[in-house]
C-alpha cells in the first residue's frame, strides 16, 4: 500500500483501547502496518515473530512489545496453533495526563527497550490487571474511565518493575540475524541507491534467495519495506520543515521527485505519485 497517510492512521484511536484475540498461521495483517499511537502487545499464548522498525523478534508467552508511534512493524504466525495475545493501544495525549496524574518518573524509559520478557512470578499480577482494564474500558458505568486510567497507571508501575529485572538477551537464529543486519542496512542508507543486491550482500545471500528470505522473515518485499522507509522520513520532512517536495524525494533516496504531498496545520499526507 503506497498511500503513507491511510496506512499511518490505520485504525485510530480516540485515547485508549485494549482488544484480546487469537491468531494463527492463516491471519494475514494484510498492510504494512504502523499507527500514531502507542501500543503494548502481550503474547498471552502460543508463538510468533514480530518485525519491529529493523529488528527481528520471536516472541514466547510472557513476552511484551512496546511500539512507539509511527514505527513500522509486523507480526506473523508460523504455526497452526492459535497465538493469544492481547493489545493496549493509548493515545501521546493519554499517555501524558496518566504521566502528570503518577509522576513524570512512570514514563522515563517506558519504551528505551521493544522487547520486554515479564518474570514469571509477575505474570498473573500484570495478566488479571490486563483483564480488569479490557472490563472497566467495556463497561458503560460513568465511573469506569476514571478506574481505566487508574489501572493504566498501576499497569505501567508492573511493567516499569519489570524492566528492572535482568533480562536474558535474545539469539536469532543465522538466517533471521542476517536478515536483521540487512533489514538495518537498509535502515540506515535508505536515502542512498539501496539496491537488491547491494542489501542481498550484507547477508551474504545471493538477491533470488535474499528476496525470498526477507519476505518470510519480515513480512515485507525488499521494495516494499525501502519504500515504506522513504516514506515515513519523507513525512517527517513534510511534517516538521518547510522544505520542498522535491528537495525532499532527493534527500530521501527517490531517484525522482515521485512523491507528493500536502500541509494542511499540524496535518500531513505523503504518498507516492502515479507513474507511467
Amino acid at each position: 500500500m503506497n498511500d503513507f497517510a491511510s496506512s499511518s492512521c490505520h485504525d485510530r484511536i480516540a485515547n485508549f483501547k485494549i482488544t484480546q484475540v487469537q491468531r494463527d498461521s492463516h491471519f494475514d495483517m494484510g498492510e504494512s502496518h504502523y499507527h500514531p499511537y502507542y501500543e503494548f502487545y502481550y503474547l498471552l499464548s502460543g508463538q510468533c515473530r514480530c518485525f519491529i522498525s529493523h529488528s527481528i523478534y520471536r516472541l514466547f508467552p510472557g513476552d511484551l512489545i512496546m511500539i512507539p508511534p509511527s514505527v513500522l512493524h509486523r507480526v506473523l504466525y508460523e504455526t497452526k496453533r492459535p497465538a493469544e495475545r492481547i493489545n493496549i493501544f493509548f493515545s501521546e495525549d493519554y499517555l501524558h495526563r496518566v504521566s502528570v496524574a503518577s509522576g513524570p518518573d512512570l514514563c522515563a524509559g517506558l519504551f528505551s527497550r521493544s522487547r520486554l520478557t515479564v518474570p514469571s512470578s509477575s505474570r498473573p499480577q500484570l495478566e488479571r490487571l490486563m483483564t480488569r482494564l479490557r472490563l472497566e474500558s467495556e463497561s458503560s458505568d460513568p465511573y469506569a474511565p476514571l478506574m481505566t486510567k487508574s489501572l493504566f497507571s498501576e499497569l505501567l508501575v508492573e511493567i516499569a518493575r519489570c524492566q528492572d529485572v535482568h533480562q536474558t538477551p535474545q539469539f536469532l537464529d543465522e538466517t533471521s540475524t542476517a536478515i536483521q543486519e540487512s533489514a538495518r542496512y537498509i535502515y540506515e542508507h535508505y536515502e542512498e541507491p539501496v539496491s537488491l543486491a547491494a542489501a542481498a550482500a550484507v547477508a551474504h545471500m545471493n538477491p533470488t534467495y535474499f528476496s525470498k528470505k526477507f519476505r518470510e522473515t519480515t513480512g515485507f518485499g525488499f521494495k516494499e519495506y525501502l519504500t515504506h522507509i522513504r516514506l515515513q522520513n519523507a513525512a517527517h520532512l513534510l511534517r516538521t520543515t518547510d522544505t520542498s517536495i522535491t528537495e525532499i524525494a532527493g534527500i530521501c533516496g527517490f531517484p525522482t521527485a515521485i512523491i507528493s504531498g500536502t500541509r494542511s496545520g499540524n496535518t500531513m499526507a505523503c504518498r507516492r505519485a502515479p507513474t507511467g
